[in-house]
Formats: structure tokens, sequence, C-alpha cells
């Protein structure tokens, strides 16, 4: 890496992973003492984290957070999905133009893709964090889906194909190589999806248990997170209304993370639905920091059963830190790393059929995984790992 440049990073959406990406790079570049500039611009909400990642830390003299505007935000927020690339685009062209930096990174390359293509130059290099590759995904059926296919192979060929880049970091490896043969001038890395790690004490998980009065001889499965649709609760409820009484008698489920009131009363009436059999612990809201991961270590299955995910989830991760097997999704490169690393256990997940025998598994029998197998997950995606990734290639 040349230490003298000027870096900027660059993101308007700042929920989950967002922030823990801007941090990871921050903490990185403050703990190494890097030379340059390293310049954050994002949302105004992420003041408080950077002031706290920055305080009087010593190396922390060369690093900057910008505000990004909240009317520029709702400016490209409220944009249709055909121009928002382009607001976006323009707005980190703005940035650009304040600040002179020498290199862009932008943290969610996905937004900016058709803009990078189709929009104005910018006038120094640019790399970019790429979430969801799926052009090496099967189509699934229907005339709706195969033309929005055919749209996004043809803007990643025509970006790949291009100058507009200087590195595109892919955090779904399986990718990789796909990406590489389309790409004669960008280079493209695999990185790791990272996930800092705490040491975690015995006590520190049994306050959780009794904080949220899980009841013994049940199995903890662990759903964490934004709940949303994608993140199949629907199905899994449907799963458990369908298991006898005696199988639900073993089961927890533990649903952690914020949630929007429109779908948690439809969450709750699917609650309902299935009885009280199964205890279900409700924390509807934003977990941070050690406190993830207490979560984790309680659990003793984690839950991954997405509907048609698209690249890595960073909860796998987690739960290779916590060395916990995992359910998923038999989709995409999720589902291929799950079953082909021995993390756990992969289902049909839009099938609540296919969930119930998953789940019966789970209480009559134990579910095979190889522990040492997620050690080395954990180990290949640690925070730290990630920002040398980056910064090594800025």
């Amino acid at each position: 890496m040349n230490r003298a440049k000027k870096i900027l990073l660059f993101d308007t959406i700042i929920d989950g992973h967002h922030a823990d990406y801007l941090t990871h790079l921050i903490t990185y570049w403050i703990a190494n003492r890097l030379q340059g500039e390293l310049i954050v611009v994002t949302q105004q909400s992420f003041q408080k984290q950077y002031d706290a990642l920055t305080k009087q830390k010593p190396g922390a003299a060369n690093v900057r957070f910008v505000p990004i505007s909240s009317s520029d935000i709702e400016i490209v927020h409220g944009a249709s999905m055909a121009t928002r690339s382009f607001k976006e685009w323009n707005l980190m062209l703005k940035y650009i133009g304040m600040h002179e930096p020498d290199h862009v990174l932008l943290m969610y390359f996905d937004l900016f893709m058709l803009a990078s293509w189709l929009g104005r130059s910018a006038p120094c290099a640019v790399s970019g964090i790429y979430f969801r590759p799926d052009f090496h995904y099967k189509v699934r059926p229907g005339i709706k889906a195969k033309l929005n296919d055919a749209r996004k192979k043809i803007t990643l060929k025509a970006v790949l194909g291009g100058k507009s880049l200087a590195n595109l970091f892919c955090l779904d490896h399986s990718a990789v190589d796909g990406l590489r043969q389309l790409s004669p001038y960008i280079k493209i890395w695999p990185l790791a999806d990272p996930v800092e790690s705490y040491d975690i004490m015995p006590a520190e998980v049994e306050q959780l248990r009794a904080n949220l009065q899980i009841e013994p001889n049940r199995r903890i499965l662990l759903l964490f997170g934004h709940l949303d649709d994608r993140k199949g609760i629907e199905p899994l409820l449907e799963a458990m209304k369908r298991l006898p009484a005696q199988q639900k008698n073993r089961l927890c489920l533990v649903l952690a993370g914020p949630i929007q009131p429109d779908f948690r009363a439809l969450v709750e009436r699917k609650i309902a639905e299935v009885g009280p059999d199964v205890q279900v612990v409700r924390v509807f809201r934003e977990i941070k920091g050690r406190e993830i991961q207490v979560h984790f270590e309680l659990s003793d299955y984690v839950l991954a059963l997405y509907q048609h995910h698209v690249g890595m989830a960073s909860v796998v991760v987690r739960a290779a830190v916590s060395r916990k097997p995992v359910l998923a999704s038999d989709y995409g490169y999720l589902g291929h790393l799950v079953q082909s690393e021995e993390l756990g256990a992969v289902t049909d997940a839009t099938s609540p059929d296919a969930i119930r025998s998953l789940l019966e598994r789970v209480v009559t029998t134990e579910i095979p995984y190889s522990e040492a197998r997620l050690q080395k997950l954990a180990e290949q995606n640690s925070d730290v790992y990630f920002a040398e990734t980056i910064f090594n290639h800025l």
C-alpha cells in the first residue's frame, strides 16, 4: 500500500454491517498508524460511533469524518431503482470534488454498478465491495426473472470490461474466478466477511439465559439480524406449527434484531398459530458488539433460512466464531458453503415441510458438523484480515 494516499470511504447506508465495515477499517487504520489521510463519508448518525473509535487515539489524527447531509440522503434513498445508481454515483462525485482523494472505496458497490458504466467518469481511482454477485446462479423460472438476469449480466460484463474501477472486492468467493474471466483491467479480490470476536465468559451466557427466561431442556435456535421477510421467518414458523407437540416442547426460538411494526404484527400472528409448546423469545431491538456474540454462544443452532439469498451471510461467520452449527437455505453460495464445509445442514428454506424435517432431526438426533471447519472459517473472516486485504490494494 502507498501509505501517503488520501482514501475516501463512501456509504449512504449506515445500518447493520455497513457501520461494522466502516468500524473495522477505521480501527485498523488507527491501530496500525497508517500514513496519508482516511476520510469517512456517511450518514450523520455514525458520528457517535466514530467519536468513540477515534477519541484520544494517537493514530486518529489523520482520520476525518464527513457527514452526508440529510437532504442528500433523502434524495438518493428516495430515488427509484432505475435512477438511484446515478444519484449515488453523482453524490460520490460531489464529495470527490470537495475532498480530492487519491482513491475512493464504495462500501456497497452493488448500488453503483449501472452508473459506474454509464455515468460520468471519476477524477480519481475507484474501488468497490461487491456483496451479491449472482451471474453464476441458476436463473429462476419466469420471463421477468430471465429478463432481469439478462440485464444484470449485460451490465456486469460492461462494467468489468471497462476501466471505471481499480479493484473489486468480492464477498462471494465462488464468484471470483468468473469475475476475473470477465475483467481484463479490474483486479478482483476475494474478501473476508468480517466479524469482531470477543472472549465471552460462561457467566455472561448464563446471565443472558436467565434474562431471556429460557426454559431448561430446550434446543435453542437463534435467528439473528434485521428481521424481515427475507429471513424466512414465516416458513420457519409454519414448519414449527406442523411439528408434533412432544417435539415442539424441545425447541426454543430466539428472534433477535430490529423489526418493523407491520412485519412484527404478522410474525406475532404466526407465533400464535404455532401455539405455546414452542418457546419463542423476542428480542426486537438492535444488538451490538459483545452482546451479539453472547447471543450466539447461548444458541445450539444458528438459523440462516434466507429466501433466495445471494452471496455470503455474516451470521454464518458469527456462528463459526462461537463454533455453533448452522441450519441454512440450500440456495446459492451460502448453501454451498454450509454443505461443502460441513458447517451444519441445509434445506429448501421456502418449504415448511422441508424445514419441519430438518427441525425433527435437531430434536431427535444431532446434526453432524465440523468444529475444525467452523474454526477455520472464523479465522479466515477476522476484522483484521478484512481491513488488511482492502488497504493492501488501495
